[in-house]
């Protein structure tokens, strides 16, 4: 009989199994099956003259038995394309997703729709792998980063292994996601009262720090200067720290506040602000010493000082001063509120004396305390009274005369009385004070009869002092 061949199927997918069935043969016969590169099969045919083998298509073409006895027979094996291996690839959260998020990025492996179970995915991006999977039952396998950069990222993910009948290796599938800049963390820094202020005057520095609009609880915060640490605070629910000084500089300091410590999506660590503070100089405190009458001043002559103590132009009431010469303290003054303070002495020495005015107390924002001042009262030698030669006008309406007398050298102040005659008793024409410049003067009118009298007396105190008295001369 003559060997006929028979395939089962026909048609079959890359990497399916068909059957070569060969019919014909003698019982017992040896037939050779042949295929492809496949190793041949020899099978010994059955009773009914019938033999078979398995093979797994691999490409299209002749399949062969040949018979010891009955010859050789051929059947064409058709190999269709195989199921297709597709790799599809999520992520989750979908985008965009914070910097610094956890992305899960899944990878499904099938096989002519059928999950692939066992398969190997390498997870990459342009910078290079981010993770390798394994399918489970569902043909899924999954990595998680939080390492993509903000931006776009393309991520692939291929099949580096798989035991299926469909050609996965190397197949991929991409994805992209979207990562948003993370929010920025602002500090911001102020400072009350507002400048200008004045030195020693207490300046609260208040951070605010957030992240992207929201406060920063709990966030360190440091505040310096260029010449060092001023405080360190920390932020409350409102994102505000502060801190207190009252030691700034007089000028303009910069003062930056640096948050050291946070825990926060944001990166705040090192971020920073600043602001500038000006510093005014203290106010002046300043004393101004006058003395009355004005220099040169008689001996014994009583001798007024006035000290005015002002800060920043204001009077300091209050203020004890004490007035002073280089022989020691001559008195002692409260500042009233006009800012003067007094103290008057009539035994200043002959000559030129430097007196001081020097503050011993004061209740002021001014350093007043051992602040001075200065002047020099020039006391002459002691007044000597002396009488000036008078004369007298007639009226011979009234039959009166009219008389002016004149006496210097009196002590400033004293009452100098004019007599008629060469003595200390004779009748008083008038009386007068002397000036700050120690002259008294006076107008009397005498009566015919006193025109008697050629001199006069002038006497203050213990002294006296005689002079002339006629008519004037035209």
């Amino acid at each position: 009989m003559a060997l006929t061949l028979t395939l089962t199927p026909a048609t079959v997918a890359a990497g399916g199994t068909f059957t070569a069935t060969a019919a014909g043969a003698t019982a017992g016969e040896l037939i050779t099956f042949t295929y492809d590169a496949a190793l041949p099969v020899v099978v010994n045919a059955d009773g009914a003259g019938n033999a078979s083998a398995t093979f797994t298509a691999t490409t299209s073409g002749p399949v062969v038995a040949t018979g010891t006895t009955s010859g050789v027979a051929a059947a064409t094996l058709t190999v269709s394309a195989g199921p297709n291996c597709v790799v599809t690839l999520t992520s989750a959260p979908p985008s965009p997703v914070a910097a610094g998020a956890p992305v899960t990025l899944t990878a499904t492996v099938t096989c002519g729709g059928a999950p692939v179970v066992g398969a190997l995915v390498l997870f990459t991006t342009p910078g290079g792998p981010i993770g390798v999977g394994v399918t489970g039952a569902t043909g899924a396998a999954t990595t998680t980063t939080s390492l993509l950069p903000p931006g776009t990222t393309t991520v692939t993910a291929t099949v580096i292994a798989a035991t299926t009948t469909c050609t996965c290796v190397g197949v991929s599938g991409t994805t992209t996601v979207t990562v948003t800049a993370p929010p920025s963390c602002v500090v911001t820094l102020t400072s009350a009262p507002p400048s200008p202020v004045a030195v020693g005057t207490p300046v609260t520095f208040t951070a605010t720090v957030t992240c992207g609009g929201a406060p920063v609880v709990g966030a360190t915060v440091l505040f310096s200067t260029p010449a060092g640490p001023i405080g360190v605070g920390v932020t409350g629910p409102t994102g505000t720290a502060t801190t207190t000084t009252n030691l700034l500089p007089s000028g303009t300091t910069t003062v930056t506040a640096t948050v050291t410590g946070a825990s926060t999506t944001c990166t705040c660590i090192g971020v920073s602000a600043t602001t500038t503070v000006t510093v005014t100089a203290p106010p002046s405190c300043v004393v101004t010493l006058t003395s009355a009458p004005p220099s040169p001043v008689p001996a014994g002559t009583p001798v007024t000082l006035t000290a005015t103590v002002t800060c920043g132009g204001a009077p300091v009431v209050g203020a004890t001063v004490l007035f002073s010469t280089p022989a020691g303290p001559i008195g002692v003054g409260i500042t009233g509120l006009g800012g003067t303070a007094t103290t008057t002495t009539s035994t200043l020495p002959a000559g030129a004396n430097v007196v001081t005015a020097t503050v011993l107390a004061a209740t002021t924002t001014c350093s007043c305390v051992g602040v001075t001042a200065t002047t020099t009262v020039t006391v002459g030698s002691a007044a000597v009274l002396t009488a000036q030669p008078a004369c007298y006008r007639l009226n011979l309406t009234t039959l009166t005369a009219q008389a002016t007398f004149t006496a210097t050298g009196a002590t400033p102040g004293s009452t100098v009385t004019f007599h008629l005659g060469t003595g200390p008793n004779g009748p008083v024409a008038c009386t007068a004070v002397a000036n700050a410049s120690g002259v008294a003067t006076c107008t009397a009118t005498l009566s015919l009869f006193q025109l008697v009298f050629v001199t006069y007396t002038a006497t203050s105190g213990s002294q006296s002092s005689t002079s002339s008295l006629g008519p004037c001369i035209p």
